[in-house]
């Protein structure tokens, strides 16, 4: 039987802060997560490399697919509330070791976005002061002190600060998507954007490997299940964040997305391409120098909110598997005084530096420069592990939804072609992310996701075989579960 956080909490010290999150909160998790002002400035250009001016189509198939996976999470917050949040939902759909999995690539996958944002505050941080990029990794020990503050302290002060500097950033972005879209761009509307056409590689492949960095975009549109157990009503607020946050973000990144393309023009993908930051030059070009600044301001800010973001987010899944006793107890541990799992989250720090201290010394690649190297590669490492958790979350929606059909009304449109629609999609960039081969120290990144998956395999069987107690209790510990408004929740 399920024993609830509070239960567990009151033996073993490991509780977290109920009810101290209401809905604006959870919206502001899930949206800073997707860090619309250093998505649109960093992570379009990656995308263009090989989508060129088909970009937007990169971003609306991403965004179908997590469209899809909204309705799925939906599902399943209705139904219980965990710190957990993939690596519960696998575990109670697809059985115990799809949900150890799940954590696994989940709360490393997260930390991937750790050195990566955080890497992206130091370049901006460089080159809004004029300074060489060298110095990127001196602010990058400055960001990681700042947060491991907001991060221990209580949560609901970290969520306010990432709402009101996401509401910042997105009034400035929206600026520009006005005005360049108002002129017509460069050479005049061009709803080309969204047909394979202007791919830079291949039409089909060059799209679907952009879909790669285009789902990185929109990866934490679901984070605010991760607060579950600290989110109050959270079978009703959970649901309502994670649905205004992805139909936000689909709608935010199409605009933008076009924006820009427009602005170079469709049929100059390479120029786009070229440009790391090339929204600050839409920005400049059809606005002026004022608002470039503040939209870069505006990125490294996105970019640091989101690292705090993805970090507590790593650190729930983390805190999740270790009081349940598949990884260390002592992760599983909160501070007394501020309710937050604060050995997860100095664990997830040090991993991160570490992370991004090889990839940005011994390991760079001179084509992307040091602080790039970190961003591209920890940015598609990552996402390639939180899209294997997807798939999971997708047929795992299927099954679940068909186990609790006699509780809910269950139609085979929404509770199977949706979740399949995603899975597919998310199938495709995988396969889009590995055929063909990317360039550089990319090479490595489907090796490693492939690695890590190999060894969490490995973590499980041995638990299996040594410690299988420990094996019973995945997915066993929620904050909230089922109660008599389940049903018209589902309604």
């Amino acid at each position: 039987m399920a024993k609830t956080s509070s239960e567990l909490g009151a033996a073993t010290g490991g509780e977290l802060a109920r009810g101290t999150l209401r809905l604006p909160d959870a919206i502001a998790i899930s949206v800073s997560v997707l860090a619309p002002g250093m998505a649109m400035l960093l992570n379009v250009s990656g995308v263009a490399a090989t989508s060129g001016g088909s970009t937007p189509l990169a971003f609306l198939l991403g965004g179908i697919a997590c469209l899809a996976l909204a309705f799925v999470v939906i599902g399943f917050t209705r139904r219980m509330a965990s710190a957990g949040y993939a690596y519960t939902y696998a575990s109670r759909s697809l059985g115990k070791g799809a949900g150890f999995v799940a954590g696994w690539l989940y709360f490393f996958g997260m930390i991937c976005f750790v050195p990566m944002t955080m890497s992206g505050v130091g370049y901006l941080a460089t080159d809004l002061l004029g300074i060489g990029s060298g110095w990127w990794i001196a602010f990058f020990f400055i960001g990681m002190a700042l947060f491991l503050i907001l991060s221990v302290i209580r949560i609901s002060v970290t969520t306010r600060v990432q709402l009101y500097v996401g509401i910042a950033t997105v009034v400035v972005i929206v600026i520009v998507d006005a005005v360049t879209t108002a002129k017509g761009g460069s050479h005049g509307q061009a709803l080309s954007a969204f047909t394979f056409g202007h791919s830079l590689r291949g039409g089909f492949s060059g799209v679907f490997y952009g879909i790669i960095l285009g789902v990185t975009s929109y990866i934490g549109f679901e984070t605010a299940a991760d607060f579950g157990e600290e989110t109050s009503n959270p079978r009703r607020f959970i649901p309502i964040a994670v649905i205004a946050a992805t139909a936000f973000a689909i709608i935010f990144y199409l605009w933008t997305t076009y924006s820009i393309t427009i602005g170079y023009g469709v049929k100059n993908g390479a120029k786009f391409a070229a440009d790391p930051v090339a929204l600050k030059t839409t920005a400049v070009t059809f606005v002026g120098s004022w608002l470039g600044t503040l939209v870069e301001i505006g990125g490294m800010l996105s970019a640091f909110i989101v690292c705090v973001a993805c970090a507590t987010a790593g650190s729930r899944t983390l805190f999740a598997m270790g009081r349940e006793g598949v990884l260390p107890a002592a992760l599983g541990r909160t501070s007394p005084r501020f309710k937050t799992p604060v050995n997860a989250t100095v664990c997830v720090a040090v991993l991160a530096t570490v992370m991004a201290l090889l990839i940005g010394y011994p390991f760079a690649d001179s084509s992307f420069g040091a602080p790039f190297s970190n961003y591209y590669f920890w940015a598609t490492t990552g996402t390639l592990l939180i899209i294997v958790v997807y798939v999971l979350l997708c047929v795992g929606g299927v099954v679940f939804f068909y186990r609790t059909r006699d509780s809910r009304r269950w139609n085979p449109i929404v509770h199977v072609a949706v979740p399949l629609i995603g899975a597919v999609v998310f199938g495709a960039a995988l396969y889009g992310s590995v055929h063909p081969t990317p360039a550089g120290i990319l090479a490595w990144t489907p090796l490693l996701a492939l690695a890590w998956l190999a060894a969490g395999v490995a973590v499980l069987l041995w638990l299996r075989a040594q410690r299988p107690d420990a094996v019973t209790r995945i997915g066993s510990i929620l904050g909230e579960e089922g109660g008599a408004d389940a049903a018209v929740l589902d309604d």
